[in-house]
Order: C-alpha cells, then structure tokens, then sequence
C-alpha cells in the first residue's frame, strides 16, 4: 500500500491504512478528533467491519477485493445549499475513472451511486460538519467495487465481472483521486453549468418512463433531473414534482 499517492497535488498525500476497521468514515472522524489533518487527507481500509452506505444501509465489500476509502475535504468556499455537488464531482470522478475499464458508459442513480447497466458498482456517503454557513470539513466515503465476484442477492457488480479483468486497487484509488482533485478545482472555480450538465448526461433514468414508490404508493413517472439544490425532478401525469432523498423509491 502506497505511503502517499504520488501523482496527486493534495488528495492522498497524508494517508491513514488499516487492515480493517469499523468504516473508514468513522475511523476518520476518530483521528480528527485526536489530532489535525491536512485537507486532502484520506483513510484507507481493505475490510470494514460495519460498512454503511446511505440511509444506515449496510454495505459489504469481500476483504482485499475493493476500494474502501475517506477523503477528508475543506470546501469552506461552498455555500451550504451546494453540498450536493461534492456528491455529484465523486460521482463523476468515479465515471471518470471506471468507464475506460469497463468499455460502457455508467450511470449515476441519485442521489449517490454509480451503476453499470442494472448494477450497483460504487456507492458514497458524504458527512459534513458545518458552522455558521458554510462547511468546516467534509468526508466523503467511497466503496468501489474492483476485484470483488460474488454479491450474493445483491445488484451489484465490478470492473472484474464486467472486463474479466483484476485491477490493482491502489492504481485505481490513485485515478480516482486525480479526477476528483480536477472536478474540486471546478467546483472551486463555480464552474456549476459543467458540473450539472455532465451530471445530467450520466443520470440513471433520466427521460425515460419508469415505476417509483412515493409514499407507499406505485406511480408512473419520468426523471428530468436535478434542481439547483440537488433535488430530484420527476414529470408525473404531466406535472414536475421535486423529491428529496428518502421520499421517493426506485422500482422499475
């Protein structure tokens, strides 16, 4: 395991390893607490003992196989109200990186994970601790399935099962890590329109006829985006309608 990501100008550069531990989430918010971290900072594990995706949702990863990963980010210059973009550049970051692997183009399922084709093969879970308005530090989590083969009754997949190929895990947290820092700089740089229109051409669904569940009901509906406040948009019996996370289910 690399000591430092070397290719990287700041994410990667102080790196925490441990062979396991409860998530790489937790653990790092753990070493914040005991000592300072430079922004850029990550936490890198190859088992968690109790991984969690969002909503509390378990998430299992075989020991060695995948990337289990935290960023700790700074983005004091991000309002509030533009948190769901951090979300949005790792997704993109991870498209990024995947799609010249696996030879298709993945999709992003709101709010946070990547998908190819049926599959789920990343997931994310942002944390953010906040003061006044703006954020104090955030830490993005990040499970990419690389080498794993069985998911059991799971949806999901890996760059494995879809190349036939095995890849090394720290190349690929290294890429990851380079796109990510190019879409930050973006961000930095309030290059918003980019950001929503690359997000947009990669959203799972989007403009196409599907089944949802909203609140307990089984509704016909078509995606037509996002908001600027990273809310869901769907176009239901002809009228748009706005979704926050947890109000709406994903069926068929």
């Amino acid at each position: 395991m690399h000591k430092f990501f070397a290719k990287t100008q700041f994410l990667g550069k102080t790196v925490i390893y441990l062979p396991q531990c409860h998530s790489t989430n937790t653990e790092i918010q753990t070493f914040l607490k005991k000592m300072p971290l430079n922004e850029g900072s990550v936490l890198i594990t190859d088992y968690q003992i109790k991984g969690r995706g969002q909503k509390n949702k378990k998430w299992v990863s075989q020991k060695g196989k995948n990337i289990l990963m935290s960023i700790l980010l700074n983005p004091t210059f991000l309002s509030l109200d533009k948190q769901f973009y951090l979300t949005i550049i790792t997704c993109l970051a991870i498209t990024d990186a995947l799609e010249p692997f696996t030879g298709k183009t993945l999709k992003i399922k709101w709010p946070n994970d990547v998908y190819a084709g049926a599959n789920k093969i990343a997931g994310i879970l942002l944390e953010a601790t906040v003061s006044k308005k703006n954020f104090d530090h955030t830490i993005i989590g990040l499970g990419v399935n690389i080498n794993q083969q069985e998911f059991g009754r799971l949806k999901a997949t890996s760059v494995l099962l879809e190349t036939g190929s095995t890849q090394r895990i720290d190349y690929m947290m290294e890429l990851i890590l380079l796109l990510l820092e190019k879409w930050y700089q973006k961000l930095k740089n309030k290059e918003y329109e980019e950001i929503i229109l690359k997000y947009h051409s990669l959203l799972f669904w989007r403009n196409e006829k599907h089944v949802f569940c909203i609140q307990g009901e089984v509704i016909d509906g078509q995606i037509k985006g996002i908001n600027n406040r990273g809310q869901l948009v769907v176009k239901i019996k002809g009228v748009e309608r706005i979704f926050n996370n947890k109000e709406l289910v994903f069926i068929e």
